[in-house]
């Protein structure tokens, strides 16, 4: 009879762990199965900004590839911290299980990017970083080893008359201040020739009217450092128009038809290019995998490359200057 017993319980503790294991392979295939919603919020929405469509195509991609319920938010300007925080509480009340978010300051918006880690929802940081580590996963350029490169660059053109300026984007955030100390510790012993520091707020247009201001009053200026697209392109356009490309040399960050265009012409001597395609992919197809239970590395850097007159036309710079 006890042996009788004992058998009735070896056989029902097998018949519950059967139906147990049949849930959780259920509830895993469930959840494998399940639609992701994600809200991207990207620091702007801009038809002139190749890098930020590139972004935002590579998100796109990434979302019909994975079948992600993807939204996007993103402010008109790329300075606007204030509307991509009203995004981002946006965003948390429609519950999506992931953000990707690429944060526009560093330390001004880590309350608003809190309320997203208090709401139970997955944080991916791209492009930029904030001032509290909250995030799952960063995805982006390692923005003080690109600045490195950079300053490492502006060293060939160098010489001992040379004075440097840096034309920043925003102040504040991550990307402009890891730039500019990587770009300071490439320079070495040339960091002492930095004579002026300005921010373009991202701006085309201030750009352009900063640097004409600058060589009015710094007509020695003969090296100048453009930390992003906006910044870089409007430098050009002023020393283009002035009629300076021969006696300053400019080494930018970022590349649309425009910045190109200034490379062919000379105007531009060095591009340092991302790859914000795969940032924009990357960051979707992590958000779906971590939502999914998959345990995601802290950070995926995308390398940069230095693209110059002599370098441009080759298959691979093709292919990673001209992406659609």
């Amino acid at each position: 009879m006890k042996r009788h017993k004992n058998g009735l319980l070896l056989l029902t503790f097998f018949l519950l762990s059967v139906v147990f294991l049949s849930m959780v392979f259920q509830l895993e295939e469930f959840r494998q199965k399940k639609t992701v919603k994600i809200v991207f919020i990207p620091k702007v929405q801009d038809k002139t900004n190749d890098f930020w469509m590139s972004m935002i195509s590579g998100a796109k991609s990434a979302g019909k590839e994975y079948q992600a319920d993807l939204t996007i938010l993103a402010p008109e300007e790329e300075n606007d911290y204030q509307q991509q925080k009203r995004f981002i509480e946006e965003a948390v009340k429609m519950k999506p299980d992931a953000i990707a978010l690429a944060p526009i300051q560093y330390s001004e918006m880590t309350d608003s990017v809190r309320k997203i880690k208090n709401a139970g929802i997955k944080l991916i940081l791209i492009d930029s970083k904030i001032d509290e580590d909250l995030e799952e996963t960063y995805i982006g350029t390692n923005n003080r080893n690109a600045g490195l490169q950079m300053g490492k660059n502006m060293k060939t053109y160098v010489n001992e008359e040379t004075k440097i300026a840096i034309v920043s984007h925003v102040k504040g955030s991550s990307t402009a201040m890891e730039r500019e100390e990587g770009l300071r510790e490439g320079l070495g012993e040339y960091e002492d020739r930095i004579e002026a520091v300005l921010y373009s707020n991202s701006d085309y247009k201030q750009a352009y009217e900063k640097t004409k201001e600058l060589m009015q009053e710094h007509p020695d200026i003969n090296l100048i450092a453009g930390l992003n697209l906006y910044s870089t392109v409007g430098v050009a356009r002023a020393i283009k128009e002035m009629n300076l490309n021969k006696e300053v040399h400019i080494v930018g960050f970022d590349n649309d038809i425009e910045g190109i265009q200034y490379l062919e012409e000379g105007i531009i001597d060095t591009l340092i290019v991302q790859k914000p395609f795969n940032m924009g992919y990357l960051g979707i197809q992590t958000a779906v995998e971590s939502v999914r239970g998959k345990k995601m590395e802290k950070n995926i850097y995308c390398d940069t490359e230095v693209i110059t007159a002599d370098n441009i036309y080759t298959d691979e710079n093709q292919k990673l200057l001209f992406p659609f």
